[in-house]
């Protein structure tokens, strides 16, 4: 057994749907299982490239909105007092 079996590839129908033609080359990979397997690895491993980008960018989004979040309680802690010697 490989290593490669124990990943959950994509079916073959969305494989050959969703991949570029440069990464399917169905003229090759439909008559030869080997390289239709190493096909179907590279896609995989660029969906999960992308996935990770998008995770990262998420995280920073999220660490930001945080920031904004933390700035904002801030201010409004800090309006309480502001307003008590206004009204005094």
């Amino acid at each position: 057994r490989s290593k490669h079996e124990e990943i959950e590839l994509v079916s073959l129908e969305e494989f050959y749907k969703e991949a570029p033609t440069e990464i399917s080359r169905p003229a090759i990979t439909l008559t030869e299982p080997h390289q239709q397997t190493l096909a179907r690895l590279d896609w995989e491993l660029e969906q999960r490239k992308r996935l990770a980008e998008k995770y990262k960018e998420c995280l920073t989004s999220k660490e930001k909105i945080l920031k904004e979040i933390e700035v904002k309680k801030e201010y409004l802690s800090s309006l309480q007092p502001r307003l008590n010697s206004i009204m005094q």
